[in-house]
């Protein structure tokens, strides 16, 4: 009887756990049952039921979320806690069946719902919370399916990239939430393109009318109205791109969308008879910004940037709205643009088995990718297969609307980063694109149940010890300015990593802590980097940084640093500029690239300032814009920008370059210089001199220098330049409201001045083709003295003005040279900056005394350097006027050994540059004979 009654009690406990696994004997381990995916369970979440008897304050330690709970699990940190069945929910309409309160006879009380964090598998931490002896048990919270297909007839046979980014899982989510309805009404979608069919029957009730056309029937007749329907099949683009974002849902027609009924705003900006240019876009994403547009898709781009469009999208942006764009279709991984600009979401193509679409580009500014080989509305009532990432475009866009509607508390940076990071992650099918399609293929159910922290660097500081040069053997020190989008992350770890071969990261991780929801972290850091020695010149460094959080949570992201710089920025004064290697000032390169500008009160005033050298009209060696809409670049680097030292200055910088750049050179030498100064009056200019040396074999007449200076005071098409004949300072100012001034002070005594305004927007200016100037212009406006007193000031608005100031002619000996010198200048008014110039030229004859006051014989010869001389020497002197020179070496005994020059010159001041090599150590005269007077120095030569 006993073996009996001990065979029944194991069947009693084999009935009670015989639909668990047989191979699972203790109930107290948890496993999965077969066939679940992390898609049947939310993620980082166990339903938790504390045992009947346990006390309130029990319960309470185990569910509180700092360290000190009770549970101490280590698989798991803890984020949330809350109590699942807190009151009763009834409807008041219903009458109870007693008139006593529900007794719980189950403890419903005690069920809680954890979130956590953690690496291990959600198993794992649920066999560590069934350890603890207060638990009665803990799960997954689990999801069920409805078996919700939308009645669209082709939604089953042609949309399989809408399964494929989980489609109906989100629909049923949706639905369970909101009493059987997906409901994205209140989310509106710009769709700036080429128009729609505005009477499409899978389109229309969707649809806010009238819409707008930017464009009109052509470009050539641009014409504004609000008839943004297409007019032919063939401009139906943006009728494509319209049904992918919000073809209407359930309606037994047609196709199915994810957003179901989110409403369209058309915002054609293509003409109807060449749908395929977009020519008003960015005024497009304005428009739509200012109309009520959430999400505003360009399912357009193409290679060319600019400020204008940065401004337009950080506009929109400023506004709430999200912009989405197509990453282009070129299959390379150049920028396209917007889809490149900061602020603007840029998705990627792939197919229906996630691989890379063939025509897709990819790339670090990509942020997701999505199915682009897809079916949609087609024009007149139709549809079609379609493939570009102009249609994962569209896929994104409807799939925010349903994340927003689901999150209204979202802003359209969270929406934005709430579908990156819950991205199915595709790399190892797209082996060579790894990290290139964003964050993944697009997942809309994820995106709708999953929470996890967005960490994106905002700002990227730089800390060196050569001036901002990051020179080759210089440890930089990078912070970065980190905010977290969306869950708060716990113990956040940066790390940073490059396979650059010119650096080596000394501090590779950051431990950076916790990070709350919408937080910024600032100065996160350092990361230590060595610049190896022999690193090239403006090398561009790629960086990547990855995050990891609360055990599940990983990302990445990229950015650049040039390091080895050949060009310095100067901020020691209330004027900030960047020197170079190659004479320009502001700016290295061309287009505003590479440098500051000159910048006063945070205002850059710049957009180009470089250096002309010219001696005819086929004879000009410059780095300035030319009639190609390129750049000259004759002047190449021989010894890079350097800081020197100088207790009077709070910086002087110097470099040399020649002009072997060009194709036809002048054979010249400069040598470059920059002061600044830090005390008034002094502290808002800038002294730039160049020491221009004739290298050829004969002698340079007809010389001409000058600065080319491309002012932009806001608004920079409506300038005004004048020229102060008396303080030879040429200046540019706004034409309307309190805009600063800035100019360029001449400082040479002796040299006769060059003031050449200039405007492409005049009739017959040497700018007007173009915006550039030949070779032959260049020298036209170098060698036309003062040109006039002032442009774009007798005109209503100004105009985007430039000049051109400078000296000559000059007359250079072989071997000798010339010094010309320029300071620029901001300030409030006219008054300041003629303060600054009077300031700058006292400065700079302080520096050169000699050459600002010449004698009384009416030159100056100045002591040769170095002296002694080893085998080479200068001599600097200066002439008041043309007249005959000559300049003679003389020995010991009185006896001419080498003549160092003979000719006439023209006023200014020279430099020589004297090869001695060929004569023995000893001590030497040189004489100097101008205008029937002489005067002679003592020289040493020391081999």
């Amino acid at each position: 009887m006993k073996k009996l009654l001990l065979l029944l009690l194991c069947f009693s406990v084999l009935a009670v756990f015989g639909k668990n696994d047989p191979l699972q004997n203790d109930p107290r381990i948890f496993k999965l049952p077969k066939g679940l995916s992390p898609k049947d369970y939310i993620p980082n979440t166990l339903i938790v039921k504390f045992k009947k008897g346990i006390s309130a304050s029990q319960i309470r330690a185990a569910t509180s979320v700092l360290k000190s709970n009770s549970l101490k699990l280590k698989s798991a940190s803890i984020r949330d806690v809350k109590q699942v069945f807190k009151t009763s929910l009834q409807a008041s309409s219903v009458q109870p069946l007693s008139s006593l309160p529900p007794k719980d006879t189950i403890g419903l009380d005690r069920i809680y719902e954890f979130n956590y964090s953690s690496a291990r598998s959600i198993e794992s931490v649920i066999n560590e919370v069934l350890k603890n002896s207060l638990i009665e048990y803990a799960e997954p919270s689990y999801i069920y399916y409805t078996t919700y297909i939308p009645n669209d007839p082709l939604y089953t046979s042609s949309q399989t990239h809408l399964k494929q980014v989980k489609a109906e899982q989100a629909w049923d989510l949706i639905r369970s939430l909101n009493n059987g309805v997906i409901n994205t009404r209140n989310i509106v979608i710009a769709i700036v393109d080429s128009g729609s069919d505005m009477d499409h029957i899978d389109l229309k009730s969707n649809l806010i009318l009238p819409g707008i056309d930017l464009v009109g029937r052509s470009f050539s007749t641009e014409q504004i109205d609000f008839d943004p329907d297409v007019k032919s099949d063939s401009a139906d683009h943006g009728v494509k791109v319209s049904g992918l974002a919000s073809a209407i849902t359930d309606n037994g027609l047609g196709i199915a969308s994810l957003a179901s009924n989110a409403r369209l705003l058309i915002v054609k900006a293509a003409a109807d008879d060449k749908g395929s240019a977009i020519y008003r876009g960015y005024e497009g994403i304005k428009y739509a910004a200012d109309n009520g547009a959430n999400i505003i898709n360009c399912s357009w781009g193409g290679t060319g940037g600019g400020a204008f469009g940065q401004d337009i999208v950080n506009y929109a942006l400023a506004r709430g709205c999200l912009i989405i764009a197509a990453a282009g279709n070129h299959n390379q991984a150049a920028q396209d643009f917007p889809a490149s600009y900061n602020g603007v979401m840029a998705i990627a193509s792939v197919d229906k088995n996630d691989l890379k679409s063939s025509f897709s580009n990819f790339g670090d500014y990509v942020d997701l990718s999505a199915p682009g080989e897809i079916f949609s509305t087609a024009n007149g009532n139709k549809y079609g297969t379609v493939q570009g990432t102009s249609f994962s475009a569209p896929l994104v866009s409807s799939a925010a609307a349903l994340v927003w509607s689901r999150f209204p508390q979202f802003d359209w940076e969270q929406v934005m980063e709430q579908l990156r990071v819950t991205a199915d992650n595709i790399d190892a099918l797209n082996q060579g694109y790894s990290g290139k399609l964003g964050k993944g293929r697009l997942n809309v159910f994820r995106a709708l149940t999953e929470a996890f922290p967005s960490v994106r660097y905002q700002q990227v500081t730089v800390q060196d010890n050569s001036n901002d040069s990051r020179s080759p053997g210089d440890t930089i020190r990078i912070f970065l300015d980190l905010k977290n989008f969306l869950a708060p992350a716990s113990g956040l770890i940066v790390k940073l990593s490059s396979v650059n071969p010119n650096v080596q990261i000394i501090d590779q991780q950051v431990n950076a802590g916790n990070i709350g929801m919408k937080e910024l972290r600032s100065m996160v850091g350092p990361f230590r980097v060595y610049i190896k020695p022999g690193t090239p010149d403006n090398q561009v460094v790629s960086f990547k940084l990855n995050y990891s959080a609360n055990g599940t949570y990983n990302d990445s992201e990229s950015f650049e640093i040039a390091t080895a710089l050949d060009y310095k920025n100067i901020r020691v004064n209330q004027v900030s500029t960047t020197m170079t290697s190659n004479g320009r000032i502001g700016y290295r390169n061309g287009e505003a690239l590479n440098g500051i500008g000159f910048n006063y009160k945070g205002e850059s005033l710049l957009y180009e300032a470089s250096l002309l050298i010219g001696s005819s009209v086929s004879a000009v060696s410059n780095n300035t814009r030319n009639d190609a809409s390129t750049y000259d670049e004759h002047f190449v680097k021989k010894v890079k920008v350097y800081k020197d030292t100088d207790p009077k200055a709070a910086f002087v910088g110097k470099s040399e370059f020649d002009d072997s750049g060009n194709p036809d050179p002048l054979k010249i030498y400069i040598k470059h210089k920059l002061t600044a100064f830090k005390d008034t009056p002094d502290d808002k200019y800038i002294i730039a001199e160049y020491e221009i040396q004739n290298r050829a074999e004969s002698v340079l007449n007809d010389v001409y220098a000058g600065l080319f200076t491309d002012w932009d005071i806001a608004p920079g098409t409506s300038n005004v330049t004048k020229y102060d004949a008396a303080g030879k300072l040429a200046y540019a100012f706004g034409k309307f409201g309190t805009s600063p001034y800035a100019g360029v002070k001449l400082l040479n005594h002796t040299a006769r001045p060059v003031y050449y305004p200039l405007s492409y927007m005049v009739q017959g200016d040497p700018t007007q083709t173009g915006g550039g100037v030949t070779i032959a212009e260049k020298y036209q406006v170098l060698s036309s003295g003062i040109k006039a007193e002032s442009l774009g000031d007798n005109v209503p608005n100004g105009y985007d003005i430039m000049f051109v100031s400078g000296y000559g002619p000059f007359t250079i000996p072989v071997n000798g040279s010339i010094k010309v010198a320029f300071a620029l200048i901001a300030g409030d008014n006219l008054s300041d900056i003629q303060a600054s110039a009077a300031a700058a030229q006292n400065k700079y004859d302080e520096i050169n005394r000699t050459e600002a006051n010449v004698s009384a014989d009416g030159f100056v010869l100045k002591q040769n350097y170095p002296n002694p001389s080893p085998d080479r020497t200068k001599i600097g002197f200066s002439v008041s006027r043309t007249g005959y020179t000559s300049l003679i070496l003389y020995n010991s005994a009185g006896k001419a050994v080498k003549e160092l020059f003979k000719g006439s010159l023209p006023q200014g001041s020279y430099t020589i540059d004297a090869d001695l090599s060929e004569l023995e150590s000893g001590i030497y005269l040189y004489r100097m004979l101008y205008d029937g007077k002489e005067k002679t120095l003592k020289l040493i030569l020391a081999k």
